[in-house]
């Protein structure tokens, strides 16, 4: 089994619920699989290039307009090979102002290629990497099972651009709550790397 896990979060681990809840299932998943091959990148100290003026036309297939667009370019390839070499993707990031944080949109962007991870036909586009399994351990400082305020909008973006891939088998884990008191923090913690650990055993 090739892992892929993509760290959206800058805190150390001892500081971060999202990161804890991916700890948990990472330990329990490689307990099982010991023979995994896993990869990790970290967006916020790896080199994950955001889309911009110059590189966007690169990105879709014109010449780069110099050597740096160039290395920018080749760098967004060498992600989307690591996304394609992967059988299961794990994604551990925080709900920031209601979303994720903007490298975690930097790396969706260079891994959602057409010709690569989908297609345009006649009838509509088509994912082209329907086998793959995602994990998405993410936590919130708020509530938002209630609809005030409006629900987070992180979870819905990934399923999303990952269905636009082909991509179904994604296992939400998440741990709400984390700025509602230290009780109700560790409760929904606990419960979320309680989950994490059972979903380990299912892959």
């Amino acid at each position: 089994m090739n892992v892929l896990r993509v760290i959206a979060n800058p805190k150390p681990v001892e500081q971060s619920a999202s990161l804890k809840i991916e700890a948990a299932f990472m330990a329990a998943l490689q307990q099982k699989h010991p023979d995994a091959q896993v990869t990790t990148i970290n967006v916020f100290q790896d080199d994950v290039p955001q889309l911009d003026a110059l590189l966007l036309p690169a990105f879709f297939g014109a010449p780069p307009a110099n050597a740096e667009i160039e290395r920018r370019r080749d760098r967004q390839r060498e992600l989307l090979a690591m996304f394609l070499a992967a059988d299961l993707v794990v994604i551990a990031s925080p709900v920031w102002n209601f979303n994720g944080p903007p490298q975690l949109k930097a790396f969706i962007d260079a891994i959602m290629v057409a010709g690569k991870t989908f297609k345009y036909t006649a009838n509509g586009p088509i994912g082209l990497v329907p086998e793959k399994k995602v994990v998405v351990c993410y936590a919130s400082g708020m509530l938002y099972d209630h609809g005030q305020p409006p629900q987070q909008t992180l979870t819905p973006m990934l399923t999303t651009q990952l269905g636009f891939m082909g991509i179904t088998n994604v296992t939400l884990i998440g741990a709400q709550g984390q700025g509602a008191g230290r009780e109700k923090a560790a409760a929904t913690l606990a419960a979320a790397i309680e989950k994490a650990q059972a979903a380990a055993a299912q892959f």
